[in-house]
């Protein structure tokens, strides 16, 4: 597709849908873009081969324990495997689960050899204490199936083999921590994560934390919920949505080398990736604040939220379409995409962008302004505020701003060229 029809199809997204993301041809994403160096591969989805086992097995039964201890050393055994709505309920446990699986896919998809795994509608509750793992593929906690829930309010979670992650749900499955300390150190471990059929994770305080390669901070390709909580991935994404997942953060602080990537691995889910971070802080130490490829992305910044980069604000590749929707607040960092790729910008609520775009979708709302920090090329350019052929909400700083006049979203600017606050102009592309 080339970039002046994709051009008018951001421009008629921006009018009739509040610079949604448009949809495009899905295309097998590849790696990070080349502004990163880190990636999530995830392991191959196989059929499954190897039935759940447990040390210590809760079946049809309702179970209340304290202080226990629970270990497991073995390919694909559990330390506590609850299932066919069975229930536990332990408090200060100590869980310790140590050997490999036999496939990381089984252990990734179906929590077998999990030193926690709660399947067929079972249901546990800890309180406090302690769960370990040190193996390949040995997830601390996982929830699998419709109805199957587990949750940790409390203490603490350390993984440290690869493919080892803190929590996941996955199949309908929900994990839910509150203030709990979770702590990765393989490489391809997560803290958490929401996998595939729509798994839920619920993330209420507590510290979330990887050290390994490819270990994003939480994984979504269903839905993850975070409030007020830190989330640090030191040498990876703070946050990864991979194809139809998303993640909703309140108050939280997330660092990661990257801010957030939003892609589509082959055969995921197609559909939108969705972001929404509602105050707190997004930090990208070595990269972008919001990479978007091979996927349609929405993110949203809103509740002051504080977006820090070290490379752009969004950069958009490989046939990604990102729309970001800022409601308030100040945002820096350039809007870049590649010849495969879109990108849209709404300011609203008096919301505050500096930086160079390259080439996007810009709509604003009266109060807001864009603080033009170089030259920068648009599509579409709607809610531009004139004033005795002055610009007012665009501060172009000396710098130009070009328009493809023949877009419709464009008719209102009459192919004219027009000044902008603070020196610089507004007119036609060449």
């Amino acid at each position: 597709m080339g970039r002046m029809v994709m051009a008018r199809v951001v421009a008629v997204s921006l009018v009739l849908a509040g610079c949604a993301a448009t949809y495009g041809n899905e295309r097998a994403p590849v790696t990070v873009s080349p502004s990163s160096s880190v990636r999530s591969p995830h392991p191959s989805v196989t059929p499954r081969q190897y039935p759940a086992q447990g040390k210590f097995v809760v079946d049809r039964t309702q179970v209340t324990r304290s202080n226990g201890t629970y270990t497991a050393d073995g390919v694909n055994l559990s330390a506590i495997l609850v299932t066919n709505s069975g229930k536990l309920t332990t408090t200060s446990p100590q869980i310790d689960k140590t050997g490999d699986a036999a496939s990381n896919s089984e252990s990734g998809f179906f929590g077998v050899n999990s030193a926690v795994l709660v399947q067929s509608a079972g249901t546990a509750v800890i309180s406090g204490g302690s769960v370990t793992t040190d193996g390949v593929g040995a997830i601390a906690l996982f929830a699998y199936g419709q109805k199957s829930s587990l949750s940790m309010t409390g203490g603490t979670i350390e993984a440290s083999g690869e493919y080892s992650r803190g929590a996941i749900a996955a199949d309908r499955g929900k994990v839910t921590l509150a203030r709990v300390k979770v702590t990765t150190s393989g490489d391809h471990a997560s803290t958490v994560t929401a996998s595939r059929g729509d798994g839920e994770i619920v993330v209420v305080g507590g510290e979330l934390s990887t050290s390994g390669r490819y270990s994003a901070g939480a994984y979504a390709l269903g839905t993850i919920t975070c409030t007020g909580a830190r989330i640090t991935a030191a040498q990876s994404e703070g946050l990864v949505i991979d194809g139809a997942g998303s993640i909703s953060l309140k108050d939280c602080l997330v660092r990661g080398a990257v801010g957030a990537r939003l892609y589509r691995y082959t055969g995921r889910r197609p559909g939108r990736a969705v972001l929404t971070v509602n105050g707190g802080r997004l930090i990208a130490e070595r990269g972008d604040a919001f990479q978007v490829s091979s996927t349609a992305a929405l993110i949203t910044v809103k509740g002051g939220a504080r977006v820090e980069n070290s490379g752009g604000l969004i950069n958009a590749t490989r046939y990604g379409q990102a729309a970001l929707v800022v409601d308030g607040g100040r945002l820096t960092g350039d809007i870049v995409t590649d010849e495969t790729s879109e990108a849209s910008v709404a300011l609203h609520e008096g919301a505050r962008l500096t930086g160079r775009i390259s080439t996007a979708a810009v709509a604003l709302d009266r109060p807001s302004r864009w603080n033009v920090t170089d030259d920068s090329a648009l599509t579409a350019l709607t809610g531009a505020v004139l004033k005795n052929g002055v610009v007012e909400n665009i501060v172009g700083n000396g710098h130009d701003v070009r328009y493809d006049a023949r877009l419709p979203a464009n008719a209102p600017l009459a192919g004219r060229t027009y000044s902008l606050a603070k020196g610089g102009k507004l007119l036609p592309r060449r």
